[in-house]
């Protein structure tokens, strides 16, 4: 056993270049693995601890059921401070308000929608809060608690990194924009970026209650009241007691959670991204089998003659197979080790784009040790499975045929009669996508099986076509390359298993490519529509302000202005059919002035929108998102019930939308039916349609001058919006991109071991050519056809399956994730992906064709 691990580390020596070809195969499928497990958990901790350290020492957090409709009384701090088991009860204000230095005339764009920017302001009680919450104050002193004198009650406490960006030290007052106008704020201390300073990015700030009330016009009103629970009832069992104790006490419009739990919320709104991930990490570790296979079947071409003298002096089959084993092992153990670090770099990048989702940072990057032990465990055991079969190809060797001949001249089985196994995966994948229902748990599961199975089944195709492929561009390649190239388009079928191997790495490279182009175009194109829709007209307008429904009328009377029409965003819960209720959006719009703005997205076969929007008038009647349609099996014509104000209502379905808003959690109502079941009469935003002939910048330019004033409107346009908005989803987009890039980078090193192992075969070969008078460039032209001929077949095949591959995707998201995306032929895709598999088959031929040049004709001839 030693002895045979000893010769498997000396063989591994001897070839370092396939080594390290070998190598880089495992720890890219060790890397994807591991980075994918520590994205979604570094994800996951920050967020939910973030709502967490928001919270302090807060057991259970208490909100009105209604977050837009303006908080809850402040009586009902009296109740909830009463209810056993609570100890302290600590009320806070929230808002969003600008800085008077800040441009708050634009708008943050992310994928759960559009959000205001500026400084988020909590009014704390200055006693009772540093009792819940820690404040590491770096700088001056927290609030004070006499509020008497009035420089005492209008202070604020900023986090210093964002005070640093303002140019703001302690004693400086700043100016905010508040619904009155404009209030200094003296600031008397400053916060390190942890705990709640860590809310909104860092650009966070408290003031006193009463302080805060008195500026947003909040007099009487909490937002939040967080609850530490007393020593007695602060056991899992006994919180969970109290936490059902409060909800029976207050009632169905307030919401008692634990602070985690909102943070959790959020990031299951990024299943579908993390799905994403989890799909290419699959295509990277069968990338990366596709490769380790091919070098351990070069390398067991390469030794034949070795092989044969070990069988000639006693070593038995066993021990030949042995020995590629102990091979494969030690690569994988080192492979693994060295795919721990590359995951832990690769995860930085998959966290920045989390990051851009979701507008926060990610300070902490967690290993989780499932995570890591799995990736180690699947480098190694993929390693030892695609070495398993040249290992048995090795130990069937004779060592007479070894010793007589080069190589193995007999076509392997899967080469002769593979194509009868891809036809069936091919069928199987068809059947099992379309035609045989699954439970919802392992759909996700079973898309990458069905992925995997369409790559695989395609791969096992190309030995029996590939003849025809190599025919039909045979005339091109010779008009290339001349009549050397002819040759190697010809030398390009003599071992198939090789080209086989080397093509199917090519295919998976484009097939990502392309794949990831029309996922990506599908959601642009949707995007895009929904936001043209979603933000409606050519300008929007916003406050960090109440809006009243009345300013409509004077912006209406702004030149240029033709219509304006209002919306009003806040929360609702859908009463589902076992009961539970689940939290979403209720988009509240003017029908009778929606439609001379803009228009819903409808679903196919929803009927005449003019008469949708009429049966919306009526009342008691939504639009649902296509999401929620195909979450809980809603139809047009059927019933919902949502939570209101005034107790449980039912609501027809008039229509189905598409709608991104809030990950597509999202109803639309009439304003009749918000004002008479959510109380509810303010505005979020207008949106607005310009008259024809007049410039959109003039018209904003107007409405600033005349209508702004001291009411701190926000005035963007349709196109600034939307393009902020494109921009995050090519960010997004563009890690994708490098997977795909990656997979083709092992495509291009197939091709490089490929044609190497063929230039070392077919030394001698060459060596009889040059001595023909073939020149050293008739032999580069040689070789580089016979590089062009695989990519063009890799690209042919990586288009087709492509195609394939991008829609058994888009079918996934839709299932796991309800959006209905609409396919777009990715023509860009297309070029690019073949384009790049011409150009990575040429450069990856270069260096093979400079070294058959380079072969001395009297040393080759005497080769063996």
């Amino acid at each position: 056993m030693f002895r045979i691990s000893l010769l498997a580390i000396r063989s591994l020596w001897t070839r370092p270049s396939r080594t390290l070809l070998t190598l880089f195969a495992i720890v890219l499928g060790v890397a994807v693995i591991l980075a994918i497990s520590i994205a979604n958990l570094s994800t996951l901790e920050a967020i939910t601890t973030l709502f967490s350290e928001a919270s302090g020492k807060a057991d259970l957090v208490v909100v009105g059921r209604d977050v837009g409709a303006g908080g809850f009384p402040a009586l009902a701090l009296r109740r909830i401070a009463t209810v056993p088991g609570v100890e302290i009860a600590v009320p806070s204000v929230q808002a969003q308000v600008p800085l008077v230095t800040e441009d708050s005339s634009s708008m943050e764009i992310s994928f759960f929608g559009a959000v205001a920017g500026g400084l988020t302001v909590y009014g704390v009680d200055p006693l009772l809060d540093r009792q819940a919450r820690e404040y590491a104050i770096v700088d001056g002193q927290f609030l004070s608690s006499d509020l008497d004198a009035y420089l005492d009650a209008y202070q604020i406490v900023l986090v210093k990194d964002y005070a640093d960006e303002e140019e703001i030290g302690v004693g400086d007052d700043v100016e905010i924009v508040i619904p009155e106008g404009v209030e200094a704020l003296r600031v008397v201390g400053l916060m390190s970026k942890e705990g709640a300073g860590r809310l909104n990015n860092g650009a966070f700030g408290v003031v006193p209650l009463r302080t805060a009330q008195e500026m947003f016009g909040r007099i009487g009103d909490l937002d939040q009241v967080d609850i530490v629970a007393s020593d007695d009832a602060s056991s899992d069992a006994r919180l969970n007691q109290l936490k059902g104790l409060l909800q029976a006490r207050l009632g169905d419009e307030y919401a008692v959670t634990y602070p985690a739990a909102r943070g959790r919320r959020v990031t299951q709104m990024l299943d579908g991204y993390q799905m994403g991930f989890s799909f290419f990490g699959v295509v990277a570790l069968f990338v990366g089998a596709f490769l380790i296979f091919n070098a351990f079947s070069m390398t067991v071409v390469e030794r034949t003659r070795e092989i044969g003298m070990l069988r000639t002096v006693g070593m038995t089959r066993g021990q030949v197979m042995q020995q590629i084993l102990s091979e494969a092992a030690v690569l994988g153990t080192i492979g693994s080790a060295l795919g721990v670090g590359g995951g832990l770099l690769l995860s930085r990048g998959l966290i920045r784009m989390m990051e851009l989702m979701l507008a926060q940072e990610v300070r902490e990057v967690h290993v989780p040790l499932s995570g890591l032990v799995t990736s180690v465990v699947v480098g190694i055991a993929m390693t030892l499975m695609a070495t398993a079969v040249p290992a048995w190809q090795a130990g069937r060797i004779s060592p007479l045929e070894a010793l007589r001949i080069r190589g193995n001249p007999r076509e392997s089985w899967i080469v002769r009669r593979g194509w009868i196994i891809g036809l069936g995966l091919l069928g199987l994948s068809y059947l099992v996508l379309y035609h045989i229902p699954f439970p919802a748990t392992i759909e996700e599961q079973l898309g990458h099986f069905v992925a995997l199975g369409v790559l695989l089944g395609g791969a096992l195709l190309i030995p029996i076509s590939f003849g025809v492929w190599e025919r039909l561009a045979r005339p091109g390649i010779r008009r290339t390359y001349g009549a050397a190239g002819q040759l190697g388009s010809r030398n390009s079928r003599r071992s198939k298993t090789r080209t086989m191997l080397t093509v199917a790495a090519l295919m998976v490279g484009v097939a990502m490519i392309l794949s990831i182009r029309a996922v990506t175009d599908a959601f642009t194109v949707d995007i895009r529509d929904w936001l043209d829709h979603y933000i409606g007209g050519d300008l929007y307008v916003h406050s960090s302000d109440t809006m009243r429904r009345d300013l409509g009328q004077r912006l209406e009377a702004v030149a240029g202005v033709a219509a304006v029409t209002p919306v009003r965003y806040f929360d609702a819960e859908l009463v589902r059919s076992d009961g539970e209720a689940e939290k979403l959006s209720f988009m509240a719009v003017d029908p009778a002035s929606y439609l001379r703005v803009t228009s819903f997205v409808f679903a196919a076969n929803q009927g005449d929108q003019a008469q949708l929007l009429e049966q919306l008038a009526t009342g008691d009647a939504i639009f649902v998102s296509s999401v929620l349609s195909e979450k809980y099996d809603l139809e047009q014509g059927e019933t919902v019930r949502l939570k209101t104000s005034r107790g449980e209502q039912d609501f027809v379905i008039a229509g189905v939308v598409v709608d991104f808003y809030n990950q597509g959690l999202v109803v639309q109502g009439s304003w009749r039916d918000m004002y008479r079941y959510f109380r509810l009469d303010d505005v979020s935003a207008f949106l607005l349609k310009t008259e024809p002939g007049h410039s959109i910048n003039q018209v904003k330019d107007l409405i600033d001058r005349q209508v702004g004033g001291r009411r701190d409107l926000n005035v963007e346009s349709n196109e600034a919006l939307s393009s902020r908005a494109l921009n995050l989803l090519s960010q997004t987009e563009s890690l994708f991109d490098v997977l795909a890039l990656i997979a083709m980078v092992v495509g291009a090193l197939g091709v490089v071991n490929t044609l190497t192992m063929n230039v070392l075969e077919r030394t001698q070969e060459i060596g009889m050519l040059r001595s023909l008078g073939m020149t050293r460039g008739q032999v580069t032209r040689m070789i580089l056809a016979e590089g062009i001929i695989m990519g063009l077949v890799g690209g042919a095949f990586g288009l087709v399956f492509g195609l394939l591959m991008s829609r058994i995707v888009l079918r996934a998201i839709n299932i796991m994730t309800g959006y209905e995306l609409s396919y777009v032929l990715p023509v860009q895709g297309i070029v690019v992906g073949l384009v790049i598999a011409l150009v990575v088959s040429q450069l990856s031929a270069f260096w093979p064709a400079r070294r058959a040049a380079s072969i001395n004709i009297i040393e080759a001839i005497q080769f063996e």
